[in-house]
């Protein structure tokens, strides 16, 4: 037979040349692009005969089916719900608890004025802190105060004195009133000018004292003095810092921030322990 085939092309040069163009191989195919997976749930039918199609899966329609996807969609639903509470969380935990409450207990009012411990070592108390009650010399505008503390810690040559006030109210409402009266007190003076300071607590305030004049002390120093105040929920602290060495701006805003720390952490019913690095 392949001798007749042979006779038979050789016959007929043209199918020789279309024979022999079929049997060349060709390229190779183009492979297709995968399927894209669509994952779509479809439940059809009626109750006896019915399907659900979670694509590329079909599954029929039962009450077990039913059940399982019940099941996988409420827990999907509960993992998503944890996972948004837990943000929630983290961002609160991140801006920290803030608690408004009155100080009621003499003792908690004076744990808000710092101990050497919480200042740099060169602040040596300069007596023992003055505690009074709201009663005691109280003017009509002091309506709701219940104690005020005072200490003076420092050092003497070169001179920082910083003098720490504490306020504590029956209410934020009194509070806000005596934080008032004591910011127009402050501003009845020539000699006080406002200075930029930072936000603490639910408001502050800054004054310097003749400022651009050279005052000197007794040790013949030259020396800058500025009071800084906030107040924080129901208690208002101020600062009074004096210094010959030239660093007012950034050790007044350091006690300023210790103080209404403080303040909020005895609020919070925790003991304070905010420090100050000057």
């Amino acid at each position: 037979m392949r001798a007749r085939l042979t006779v038979e092309l050789e016959g007929d040069p043209g199918l020789a040349e279309q024979l022999r163009a079929a049997l060349q191989p060709g390229p190779p195919p183009v492979p297709p692009h995968p399927p894209a997976i669509i994952q779509r749930v479809h439940i059809g039918g009626d109750a006896n005969r019915a399907t659900i199609n979670v694509v590329p899966l079909h599954l029929k329609k039962t009450t077990g089916v039913v059940a399982t996807l019940a099941v996988i969609g409420v827990v999907l639903a509960l993992l998503v719900a944890l996972g948004l509470r837990s943000v929630v969380q983290l961002l609160g935990d991140d801006e920290g608890e803030r608690k408004v409450a009155p100080l009621s207990e003499l003792a908690t009012v004076k744990s808000v004025l710092p101990d050497s411990d919480s200042l740099p070592a060169e602040f040596k108390s300069q007596g023992d802190p003055v505690v009074t009650t709201g009663e005691q010399g109280c003017q009509p505008e002091c309506e709701g105060l219940l104690f005020t503390a005072r200490t003076t810690m420092g050092r003497e040559r070169p001179q920082k004195t910083a003098v720490l006030y504490v306020a504590a109210y029956d209410s934020a409402p009194h509070a806000a009133q005596g934080f008032e009266q004591i910011r127009r007190d402050l501003t009845d003076s020539s000699e006080k000018t406002l200075i930029s300071f930072p936000s603490m607590g639910d408001t502050s305030t800054a004054y310097q004292f003749t400022p651009g004049k050279n005052v000197l002390n007794e040790d013949d120093e030259s020396i800058e003095e500025a009071e800084a105040g906030a107040l924080v929920g129901t208690v208002v602290v101020f600062v009074r810092y004096t210094t010959a060495v030239g660093d007012l701006e950034p050790s007044l805003t350091a006690l300023g921030r210790m103080m209404a720390d403080r303040a909020q952490q005895a609020q919070n019913g925790s003991s304070p322990s905010a420090t100050a690095s000057i």
